[in-house]
């Protein structure tokens, strides 16, 4: 008898938990929001690298296209941490080559190629270094070296599709709408040289042709001038290569824009045809319910960022607090929030693009510019001093996204200002330029070199080729997945097409069920983790070389352990010395394995497939 007394003591006190936590938690606990940025003091190691792995890259000062490439494979190299030289194509020193395992040529027009380098660069792929052609050239004293019999007219490149697995999941997709702008040369090929991707009609794209000891890989296209190709471009890379080792940051992120936010009361036919509901019973008793669901199943860490009023207000004097309704909205999803792991970013005061007059094209968004930036602090200020009362003292902001991805530098400033515990910017990494659009490359953002740039790769609720794509090719040059959403999106005539939450949520679990599939070894984080795995690789430094089936890595700067590609051809892993290793995926001709540096000095041992 005695033991039902306490039963129905327990149900009692949980009910009254359970009440509190949905109406009124603020006022039983604070949150805690504290991450610790500070890297332990860096050492190095002490292998001796004899010959480290090294690129020569080749190029055209006075082409377009050659500096977009160049400034792609600069880009990956760098966070890489690749060793590699740049010559113009036409300089007048006499090239030494054997610091380099590969020569990379950036280049339509080999107008001043010094003969002596011409032949130089021959002889040495004859003993066995590499040669990797990034362009199409309709003359190039190159193309018989790489199977080319004859070159006909140009020709338009609109899809795509790989016949060698270069990167788990590339091969069966098949992105034709993604490849807008490329051409090609019509040309006749060698019987026997080696295709990794083509159009699809057949056409040959990519190719690779042995020569003496060597190999020249071949591009027929344009395409490695855009973002879209540059993880995929590395990667090739490393599948010529013999071995590779490259430092990735091997993050997992969902972000959600305008989360939490002000949930608006008004109907849409679509949620109420498919639940018979307003729109704060749909995202309180549906859409958040199924969220959380998602994220359990497909091994997620959600980052919200937060709006504190959707309102139009830009002058300083006019800026005001929030309503009690609005406080409850933002508490109660806040709290669910970081219960399940999450972490809150900023996503602004309200959804007006921090930035002055001619900035922005303010009107193209219907937004409305801010006074000055004083104003735009007034309502950071505002913003900081709501997520205190909501959340607490011990409650730090450490990343912001912009609304509509849109921050001059004048919305920089009044952020840094204001929340001053800011370490990264989260933009986008494809896109087209325009006035404000925080277009991002990864690294230190140019402008607040204390704020990391750490773009996303993709977004919204729809599976198809083009996103997968953008996906894996984030993960394939920088070791990440950011995606983002909005809540909202159902009830977008463009980011929802009108179809129902049954589709889009099947969709969007789909997204992360083929990246799990795919590439299963992503570690799910919060924003912040993803921005304390880059400072950690930031200023490193490695060196490694292959001596018989041992590959040695050096690290100098090491600031604690980090994720690695490593990818061996015809080989696999047996033991990593210093550190440990996963298998992403294998094929008859080569292994991928991420490797996990526990130590400066690395051994990795292999033996024959």
């Amino acid at each position: 008898m005695k033991s039902k007394y306490i039963l129905g003591l327990v149900l009692v006190v949980v009910f009254f938990f359970q009440e509190l936590r949905i109406k009124n938690i603020e006022d039983l606990f604070n949150l805690n929001q504290v991450y610790n940025f500070t890297l332990p003091p860096p050492i190095s190691g002490n292998l001796k690298i004899e010959q480290p792995k090294k690129y020569l890259i080749l190029y055209e000062d006075k082409s377009e296209g050659s500096k977009e490439v160049k400034i792609g494979l600069e880009e990956v190299f760098q966070f890489s941490k690749i060793k590699y030289d740049t010559f113009k194509i036409s300089t007048d020193k006499i090239l030494d080559l054997k610091d380099y395992s590969m020569i990379i040529l950036v280049v339509e027009n080999y107008e001043g190629l010094l003969y002596e380098n011409f032949l130089n660069i021959k002889e040495a792929i004859q003993k066995g270094k590499n040669l990797f052609i990034t362009q199409r050239s309709y003359r190039s004293p190159f193309n018989s070296l790489a199977g080319i019999e004859k070159v006909g007219e140009f020709i338009e490149t609109k899809s795509f599709q790989f016949k060698k697995d270069v990167f788990p999941g590339l091969k069966k997709l098949k992105p034709d709408n993604l490849i807008l702008v490329s051409s090609g040369l019509n040309m006749t090929l060698k019987n026997d040289i080696d295709v990794i991707a083509t159009t699809d009609k057949d056409i040959p794209l990519m190719w690779t042709n042995n020569f003496g000891n060597g190999k020249i890989f071949y591009n027929n296209s344009t395409l490695f001038q855009g973002k879209i190709f540059r993880g995929i471009m590395k990667q090739i890379i490393s599948y010529i290569e013999d071995v590779s080792f490259y430092p990735i940051l091997n993050s997992k992120v969902l972000q959600i824009d305008d989360f939490p936010s002000p949930i608006p009361v008004v109907e849409n036919d679509i949620i109420e045809k498919e639940y018979g509901l307003d729109t704060s019973g749909f995202f309180n008793l549906i859409w958040w319910q199924d969220m959380m669901g998602i994220v359990e199943r497909q091994k997620l860490k959600m980052t919200g960022f937060i709006i504190i009023e959707y309102n139009d207000l830009t002058i300083k004097d006019k800026i005001i607090g929030i309503e009690k309704r609005t406080f409850n909205d933002l508490s109660k999803r806040g709290r669910e929030l970081k219960s399940i792991g999450g972490e809150l970013g900023l996503h602004g005061y309200n959804h007006y693009s921090l930035g002055l007059e001619k900035e922005i094209n303010y009107e193209d968004y219907g937004y409305v510019p801010w006074e000055n930036i004083a104003a735009m602090k007034k309502g950071l200020e505002v913003s900081k001093d709501e997520i205190k009362k909501l959340y607490g003292d011990k409650f730090h902001i450490y990343s912001y996204v912009a609304p509509s991805n849109l921050l001059p530098n004048s919305g920089k400033k009044a952020i840094v200002e204001t929340f001053t515990d800011i370490k990264a910017f989260c933009g986008i990494f494809y896109g087209e330029d325009e006035p404000g659009l925080l277009l991002q490359e990864v690294g230190r953002d140019p402008q607040f070199k204390d704020i990391y740039s750490l773009p996303r790769m993709s977004s919204g609720f729809f599976y198809n080729d083009i996103v997968i794509w953008q996906i894996l090719n984030g993960i394939a040059a920088y070791g990440y997945l950011s995606h983002f959403i909005h809540p909202d999106d159902i009830m977008d005539k463009e980011r929802g097409e009108g179809k129902s939450w049954e589709e889009l949520k099947t969709e969007f679990e789909k997204i992360f069920d083929t990246i799990n599939k795919d590439y299963s070894v992503l570690e799910p984080h919060i924003q912040s983790k993803m921005t304390y795995n880059y400072s950690v690789i930031e200023k490193m430094n490695v060196s490694y070389e292959k001596k018989d089936d041992i590959v040695y890595v050096n690290i100098g700067n090491y600031s604690g352990e980090f994720e690695a590609h490593f990818r061996a051809k015809k080989k696999k892993i047996i033991e990593v010395i210093g550190g440990e290793f996963k298998l992403i995926s294998n094929t008859p001709e080569d292994s991928l394995y991420l490797i996990t540096a526990k130590n400066p000095e690395l051994k990795i041992v292999m033996e024959d497939l």
